[in-house]
This record gives structure tokens, C-alpha cells and sequence, in this order.
């Protein structure tokens, strides 16, 4: 399990692989684990990047309701992009 602060709370994401970035995102209720048997089968020719948006899996789960936008979920993608490079 990898963290790292971004915007505010903690994020938790795995990077696996070289290549072009693949940013996988899940559902509503799933977790960055959904997406183990991808990293596996993509990661000899990609980046995989997976993460657990906020309220799930390991990521923080702000009190406020209003923390749980679509332009916040937009916005940790972006930070999530710009931190792993």
C-alpha cells in the first residue's frame, strides 16, 4: 500500500510497470484492489496506476459530504497524475 497526501487527505494507489500511464479508477462501493489482475496483465508495456477514491478502501474519508464531488474526484486524479510523475 502506497499513500500520499493530495488535496487535502490521504490517497492510497499502487504503480506498477513502465510505458504510457493507464489510470485505472473504480466504482461506486469497489476499491484500487479491483483492478489487481490488470496490473498484472498490463504492466510489461504500461504504467498502471490504480487508486482508491475518497470514502474507500485506504483513502481518508472526509465528514463533510461536499468532499465527495465529481470535480474533487477529478481534481485527486489530477494531483495523483502530477504526483507519481
Amino acid at each position: 500500500m502506497t499513500r500520499a497526501r493530495l488535496n487535502g487527505i490521504d490517497i492510497d494507489y499502487e504503480v506498477s510497470g513502465g510505458g504510457p500511464a493507464v489510470l485505472l479508477s473504480h466504482g461506486y462501493s469497489a476499491t484500487r484492489r479491483m483492478w489487481d489482475d490488470q496490473h498484472r496483465a498490463l504492466d510489461d508495456r504500461y504504467r498502471v496506476i490504480s487508486w482508491s477514491m475518497r470514502g474507500h478502501g485506504e483513502t481518508e474519508s472526509p465528514a463533510d459530504p461536499a468532499a465527495y464531488s465529481a470535480d474533487l474526484t477529478v481534481a485527486d486524479m489530477r494531483a495523483l497524475l502530477a504526483h507519481v510523475g
